[in-house]
């Protein structure tokens, strides 16, 4: 392929790629904070997620445990740590509180870890795309042992 050929390339790709960002963030999504430390004793924590443009949000929270091994994270499922509300229904610049319940009855003798999913769902902003995206955030909670 010819210089200016893979330049056309190039700048035919940058257009599309800008033109499905522009349509596919039209909703402000973001959820904060982005790590969570639980102080020793604690088994509640929070999460705020705020929905910004013109559109209404949706959206799903599920927590896994989050183990490390051998360099590398891995996910579980689980229920020792629940998210409420587990669904999302937001109008247009809404916030809104998700509480992160440790439902074990034993405190926390070594660190324990869990990722907290918050999953933009395709909605009527991507209504007529052929390609719909899913944004997700990834947030760590760690619970810690007795200080």
């Amino acid at each position: 392929m010819s210089g200016l050929a893979h330049f056309k390339t190039s700048i035919a790709t940058l257009g599309i790629t800008l033109a499905l960002a522009g349509a596919t963030f039209a909703n402000d999504f973001t959820v904060s904070p982005t790590s969570i430390r639980v102080a020793p004793g604690q088994q509640v924590a929070t999460l705020t997620v705020k929905s910004g443009g013109p559109g209404a949000t949706h959206g799903q929270v599920r927590v896994m445990r989050w183990l490390r091994d051998g360099g590398q994270g891995k996910l579980t499922p689980t229920r020792d740590v629940v998210a409420s509300p587990p669904a999302l229904q937001m109008a247009p610049n809404q916030e809104l509180t998700i509480r992160l319940v440790r439902t074990l009855k034993t405190e926390a003798r070594a660190e324990e870890c869990y990722r907290v999913l918050v999953d933009q769902l395709p909605g009527e902003s991507q209504r007529g795309q052929v390609v719909k995206f899913t944004v997700r955030h990834s947030v760590p909670v760690c619970f810690g042992p007795p200080g």
